[in-house]
């Protein structure tokens, strides 16, 4: 939700309890009347989710002791004492305090109640957009192997990272492709992996990628220039920004 309307929502969910009242309601109805698109949203959003709330909760008879208790409280009274009219005052003033406190403690676990079910929307949602990351990444991958033209090149581990491996699956046609590592060592935080394709003797960068603690990584490599033929790849290691030229110990190499 956008910042600087906490405040707003705040009282939108109490106002959707229809716990709001006095000046807080008419500001805030002031506030929904002024076309403020962002709160009729939230405000819509709070009303789904209460109701959905409200459908998912077994309804419960009131104890019969409660019941009784009312009714003896609602029950006709005649001929009373003055001192009994002021303990029968004393005894409503009790119960309606009593009402109170138990109209705000409904609220408050439905606010609790709220909160909770608009987390787990919002986790459900990074959940969905992470699985529709991962399945676009899929078929990309799956379109890019269906090709006629791809190769396989396999980068083995050098000097400087003995233990890593790599698979590029490199399109020389669309000029891009896709590498797949394995083993290499966690960079610093100002360090970066990077990916050259090698023309004769010329280094062409191809961008930087991190891995994750097991040393792998997918990145998807930019589209190199036309005019290059490309028969060997490399990865170094630089600045976490990435240079023109190799300057850092080259931890993978692979011939095409």
């Amino acid at each position: 939700m956008a910042t600087g309307h906490e405040h707003w929502h705040e009282r939108g969910e109490i106002y959707a309890l229809g716990a709001l009242d006095g000046q807080e309601l008419k500001e805030f109805e002031a506030h929904l009347a002024s076309g403020c698109s962002i709160c009729e949203a939230y405000l819509h959003e709070t009303r789904e989710t209460l109701a959905v709330l409200h459908r998912s909760l077994r309804p419960e008879a009131p104890p019969l002791a409660i019941k009784a208790r009312i009714m003896d409280q609602i029950a006709p009274q005649t001929m009373t004492h003055p001192r009994q009219e002021r303990a029968g005052w004393l005894n409503w003033n009790w119960w309606g305090l009593g009402i109170g406190v138990a109209t705000a403690a409904v609220a408050l676990v439905l606010s609790s109640n709220l909160t909770r079910t608009q987390s787990d929307l919002e986790k459900a949602k990074q959940q969905l957009a992470a699985a529709q990351v991962e399945s676009a990444q899929k078929d990309e991958l799956l379109q890019l192997l269906s090709s006629p033209n791809i190769r396989l090149i396999e980068l083995k581990g050098l000097e400087a990272a003995p233990a890593a491996s790599a698979k590029l699956i490199w399109n020389p046609v669309a000029r891009s492709g896709i590498l797949l590592t394995n083993g290499l060592p966690k960079t610093p935080t100002d360090k970066a992996y990077e990916l050259w394709g090698i023309a004769g003797t010329e280094p062409i960068p191809a961008g930087v990628f991190r891995v994750n603690d097991q040393g792998q990584a997918r990145f998807r490599m930019p589209v190199l220039g036309q005019g290059k033929t490309f028969d060997k790849f490399a990865v170094t290691l630089e600045p976490a920004a990435g240079v023109e030229q190799p300057s850092g110990p080259m931890v993978l190499l692979g011939t095409l």
